[in-house]
């Protein structure tokens, strides 16, 4: 069972693609679908925490693994991500990898997609969505479980927070978008 209800970019709130580069992808304007700085900085965050504490995917890979590819972990499957969101990045703009991206990520509570996920969560189009409803949808897709609004309160407004801090270190303007 799949709650999926796709929209245009043009029918997303403009909050919401400046939440989720915020929080998933902050140079994804600036990398060509594969963002060797980020993979380098992740790497080396993980390395001092002797941990996995950053992941190093773009938004334009971790849609190619949705579409294409599943999750299994190998490094083969890495490289065929990584060829594969080059690729993609060559052949799509970037307002379209990101719409379909919000259109396919999985937001928790069986909503697939920013307008499910804008209907379950706050019983509004994904056009609607306010600054702090799309930072709180922006942080879902990282572990949807885990932040869950419904179960999980106050978990879900301190990553909603970690989006606006985010958001907030990467310029984002707080006037409402036109």
């Amino acid at each position: 069972e799949r709650n999926r209800q796709p929209v245009p970019y043009k029918q997303i709130s403009a909050w919401m693609p400046k939440a989720t580069i915020a929080i998933e992808d902050r140079r994804f304007y600036a990398h060509d679908g594969v963002d060797v700085e980020g993979i380098a900085r992740a790497l080396w965050k993980n390395v001092s925490a002797g941990q996995v504490v950053e992941g190093g995917s773009t938004i334009t890979q971790q849609l190619v693994r949705n579409l294409y590819i599943g999750r299994e972990r190998t490094v083969e499957r890495k490289l065929k991500e990584a060829c594969l969101a080059l690729k993609l990045d060559n052949a799509w703009t970037k307002n379209r990898i990101l719409a379909t991206y919000m259109n396919q990520v999985y937001y928790g509570n069986l909503a697939y997609g920013i307008e499910a996920a804008a209907q379950t969560y706050f019983s509004r189009k994904a056009r609607e969505l306010s600054l702090p409803e799309a930072a709180l949808l922006a942080g879902l897709p990282q572990a949807p479980s885990l932040y869950d609004p419904f179960n999980r309160p106050e978990t879900a407004t301190n990553r909603r927070n970690q989006v606006l801090a985010a958001a907030m270190g990467g310029g984002m303007s707080l006037t409402p978008p036109s």
